[in-house]
């Protein structure tokens, strides 16, 4: 018999990725980059979960603060993410 919970695939909390999200992000990603990279899907959910919660978090900056919705919009780690990624060494 086959164990339903083994099918399942379990996706990683934030504080899991946050760390490798806040290295790849010193160069400006995209969204679609950022969730490629961590290996997930495009889709609203994982966007707020991972991306949205760091930007609100402020462990990532947009790189055109000016207009948020931007399709050109990116995301960099921030100085409290920088900060951050220093205090793991």
């Amino acid at each position: 018999m086959v164990d339903n919970l083994s099918l399942t695939k379990i996706s990683p909390s934030v504080d899991d990725v946050k760390k490798d999200v806040l290295e790849y992000c010193q160069q400006p990603r995209h969204k679609e980059e950022i969730l490629n990279y961590i290996q997930l899907e495009l889709k609203p959910y994982n966007y707020k979960k991972y991306i949205s919660r760091l930007f609100q978090d402020r462990y990532l900056q947009h790189t055109i603060p000016q207009n948020p919705r931007s399709s050109l919009q990116q995301y960099i780690t921030s100085k409290k993410g920088a900060i951050y990624l220093k205090s793991l060494l």
